[in-house]
């Protein structure tokens, strides 16, 4: 099992069975100069630079599209720790653009926390990500709190 992949986990076991699969086709193709395939996952591999037990880059394309590449040159052995990086790499990014569209047209605001009468002596400060409607209220709710102070 590799680093950073947690056991007994679906999606542990496609990260295991995808970086087996990218090392035996990188022995496979050994000496082939360059060699272009694609994985059981639907995954679209491209190795370039192989020479010997020498692998140049590797340019690994997902059936979404994203496109993910490591080029500084490794040892055929440690295709598979390579591979089972670049999934990590290819999940994180995957993780981000969900994160991304989840908070596409929310407005990212900072609020303080103060006491009543405007003092912040602890100055708590949290982010929230709000819909316009949520937003108007919140200021709403602000003003009416600084229309009630200033009564004061």
């Amino acid at each position: 099992m590799h680093k950073n992949s947690a056991p007994d986990t679906p999606l542990a076991d496609l990260r295991s069975a995808f970086a087996t699969e990218i090392a035996a086709l990188a022995s496979k193709h050994k000496n082939a100069g360059q060699a272009q395939t694609v994985t059981n996952t639907g995954h679209t591999v491209l190795f370039t630079g192989m020479w010997g037990d020498h692998v140049g880059a590797i340019d690994i394309t997902a059936p979404d599209g994203h496109r993910v590449r490591r080029a500084d040159g490794w040892k055929i052995g440690k295709t598979e720790d390579v591979a089972a990086f670049l999934w990590d790499v290819m999940e994180q990014d995957r993780t981000r653009a969900a994160e991304r569209e989840r908070l596409a047209g929310l407005k990212s605001v900072s609020i303080t926390s103060a006491d009543a009468a405007g003092h912040a002596p602890g100055r708590t400060t949290s982010r929230y990500h709000l819909t316009p409607d949520q937003l108007a209220q919140v200021l709403a709710l602000a003003e009416r709190l600084a229309a009630a102070n200033a009564a004061r």
